[in-house]
């Protein structure tokens, strides 16, 4: 039975981090030449629950690695906001605390644009035959993935395994696991707000003479105008197409795990917000602040973190203690059908002991 350790939220400091992270780190030092990715979310302009800075730079004193051989990263998106293209998404990044010298420098996993690629072949038993990469991971030897876990638009839930699955993919492979999502206007409820407008990367919302027009050859399918309209004038067959949605990016996180070692994963339970770091209105959290898990598992990991937050006592109006947060929020979307389908494909297994350092 795999392992995942956890530490309260009453404990998050240096020496428990050392504590939490201490079976770990001596998979990271091996090798002098090593590079190791830190693989972290910044957090959208705007945004104030992802991972702040201190708190990943205790997972790289914690795990001892090596200033000069490690890197934070992630990769670029499709909507608009200043993480579609590295030079911007690096400046954001130092605007959020991620610089140098009190953190290994930060560097886009995919390119200037998002179009530099690492094509890694997924076993027959999955749908997608190959994962279109971030091409860093080519010369990545092994890394630390480091997730907030939270709500989300289209998976229900976001942790390892999404962060796995789409934070690794290059823009391509964005465009593949979004492709099935096809956004459609209500347009009498439409006030021509243009919000939606201005989130959408691929120009594909046009505007007619009382509502707007989304454009289903330009359109990427990432979502943003869908959380961004105040009125929810625009929606999708979440029965179908997050399905569809959800089986590319478990298969994308297979891909991630294959190409590269990561001997753990770390998620935060703190900030847990309905909404996805790159939201710039994340939402108030769910639950009151819980702690920090650690695993060699990305499957097992975002089961216990689920279970402890069914377990947490709401806050506001949300789901009763022992009862599925996310779910209630949105109940078309299941994010348990990410851990089923990552079980399936061998990502790894549901089945976990909680242990409490």
């Amino acid at each position: 039975m795999i392992d995942v350790r956890f530490l309260d939220v009453k404990q998050i400091n240096q020496n428990g981090f050392e504590k939490l992270l201490s079976p770990y780190k001596s998979k990271f030092q091996d090798k002098d030449n090593n590079l190791t990715a830190v693989k972290i979310h910044p957090g959208e302009e705007g945004n104030s629950s992802y991972i702040p800075a201190p708190l990943v730079k205790h997972i790289v004193e914690a795990l001892e690695l090596p200033y000069r051989r490690s890197f934070l990263t992630d990769t670029t998106v499709l909507y608009g906001g200043r993480r579609m293209t590295a030079p911007d998404y690096v400046t954001l990044a130092y605007d959020h605390g991620f610089r140098m010298p009190d953190l290994p420098p930060f560097i886009v996993a995919d390119g200037l644009t998002g179009t530099d690629e690492f094509p890694v072949k997924l076993p027959s038993h999955c749908t997608t035959t190959t994962a279109r990469l971030a091409s860093i991971l080519a010369r990545t030897d092994n890394a630390v993935m480091v997730s907030h876990f939270k709500g989300h638009l289209l998976a229900g839930f976001g942790g390892s395994i999404k962060h796995l699955g789409m934070g690794w993919a290059a823009k391509a492979g964005k465009l593949y696991q979004h492709s099935s999502v096809k956004p459609f206007v209500k347009s009498k409820k439409c006030t021509l707000c243009k919000a939606c407008i201005s989130v959408c990367g691929s120009s594909a919302i046009d505007t007619l003479e009382k509502t707007v027009q989304i454009n289903e050859q330009r359109c990427t399918g990432c979502g943003e105008c869908i959380q961004r309209c105040p009125t929810g004038a625009i929606g999708i067959s979440w029965n179908q197409e997050s399905l569809t949605f959800m089986n590319r990016m478990v298969e994308y996180a297979l891909g991630a795990s294959m190409a590269t070692t990561i001997p753990v994963y770390v998620n935060f339970l703190i900030n847990i917000s309905p909404d996805c770091d790159c939201m710039r209105n994340e939402g108030p959290p769910l639950v009151k602040d819980i702690g920090v898990l650690a695993s060699s598992d990305p499957v097992a990991i975002d089961q216990a973190s689920l279970d402890l937050v069914t377990a947490a006592s709401p806050l506001d109006d949300n789901a009763a203690a022992g009862f599925d947060k996310f779910l209630k929020i949105r109940p078309d979307r299941d994010g348990n059908e990410q851990l089923r389908i990552g079980e399936k494909i061998g990502l790894g297994k549901r089945e976990y002991r909680l242990v409490t350092v």
